[in-house]
């Protein structure tokens, strides 16, 4: 499945008042259109490996090292870093993630 292409993708779903369930064909964008209108629902939607934020995949615009430090008791509570190799993805509205690689 990939969004960005206009591929389609199964989708069901059942109605919470009378029960009845349904399955169809849709395309990703439309799906993600549609959950992105749900206040409940996570803003960012996967598709395969596409991300999609408004409607639309994310592009990539970079690779990033993110650096977090920690404590360890084990250590003496010396503080300790990890690297954390990540892809920055970003939305035509300007919305911006980091998903590790």
């Amino acid at each position: 499945m990939g969004a960005a292409n206009g591929d389609l993708v199964t989708v069901s779903y059942t109605c919470n008042d009378c029960g009845l369930f349904s399955e169809h064909l849709a395309y990703a964008g439309d799906v993600a259109a549609a959950l992105h209108q749900v206040r409940w629902m996570a803003k960012v939607i996967m598709f395969g490996d596409d991300y999609i934020h408004c409607g639309f995949p994310l592009k990539e615009a970079g690779l990033e090292i993110e650096r977090l430090c920690y404590r360890s008791s084990n250590n003496g509570g010396s503080l300790n870093m990890v690297c954390l190799p990540t892809r920055v993805l970003r939305c035509r509205c300007g919305f911006q993630l980091e998903v590790p690689e």
